[in-house]
């Protein structure tokens, strides 16, 4: 386990469930509005549910980083791909993003994977920019009412 700033990565566990899902759907709700319409965080909701966190935990690696006993954030790999890495809105900016992705990458290699690949948000992307993260391309999802969900296709040599 790491250990840096009062903070704890650990594995997910089934009872982490519920606070996993209310700390997801907090960091939707808070920092994807100004970047997305009502249709596309509704669908972020709707993608990130209980039965998908259970699904993804199951078929890779979910990680949560937790103080006092409060997760703060979380990430999960399966195969060479990353997924839903969310941190805290009040802890955003603090380095626990990083955190989370150096231990996702790390997996990734004893793993043997040489390259991982993820789906960023309009939000998160500069944050995986600035992590060495290339885009690949552009992607969207048409989400309902001639709306659309704009993502990029991101990849990191290991």
């Amino acid at each position: 386990m790491a250990r840096e700033m009062g903070a704890t990565i650990r594995e997910f566990q089934r009872a982490d469930l519920a606070a996993l899902k209310a700390l997801v759907h907090k960091t939707i709700t808070t920092c994807y509005p100004g970047h997305y319409g009502v249709e596309a965080v509704r669908f972020f909701i709707h993608y990130h549910d209980e039965e998908a966190i259970l699904r993804d935990a199951g078929k890779g690696r979910t990680i949560v980083l937790a103080q006092a006993g409060r997760l703060l954030g979380t990430g999960t790999i399966v195969d060479d791909e990353i997924k839903r890495v969310f941190v805290d809105p009040a802890f955003q900016k603090q380095g626990f993003g990083r955190r989370i992705m150096r231990q996702l990458e790390k997996a990734a290699v004893r793993h043997g994977a040489v390259a991982v690949r993820l789906d960023a948000s309009l939000p998160s992307k500069a944050f995986y920019d600035r992590l060495g993260y290339v885009t690949v391309e552009p992607a969207f999802l048409p989400v309902g009412n001639g709306r659309r969900l704009d993502f990029f296709r991101m990849r990191k040599a290991l």
